[in-house]
């Protein structure tokens, strides 16, 4: 093997292990979604198990959450501007950059689900 050979693979490796390092899959999440309705808590999920909560409030005012493992969305609403919906995914990363943080709103159905995570020891 050439010199410049060793120098393309211990570079090749070296980037590999600094990629492997930042784009890790991040540590577990525990904690939990509360869902509100009118202000009021309606239920509380935990964020490792998939769940699906169907919100009817019997006056046409439907909401569909789902919690998948370490996040929440709206999955469907019945509002008509369904601002809620395209909030999208809300993790314990998302949120930092999120317009709401750690919440999604459904103002016109009167439904808001607050995501707490803490991380895993």
């Amino acid at each position: 093997m050439k010199r410049i050979d060793l120098v393309v693979i211990g570079t090749v490796l070296a980037l590999a292990a600094i990629l492997l390092l930042l784009f890790r899959a991040p540590s577990d999440v525990e904690g939990y979604a509360v869902v509100y309705v009118n202000d009021e808590e309606y239920a509380r999920l935990p964020l490792d198990t998939p769940a699906t909560l169907t919100i009817d409030q019997g006056d046409g005012k439907v909401n569909v959450v789902e919690i998948f493992k370490g996040g929440v969305r709206m999955q469907s609403a019945s509002c008509h501007n369904q601002l809620c919906v395209q909030q999208g995914d809300v993790t314990p990363q998302s949120a930092a950059h999120a317009a709401l943080k750690n919440w999604i709103v459904c103002l016109p159905n009167g439904v808001s689900i607050e995501l707490v995570a803490e991380d895993a020891p």
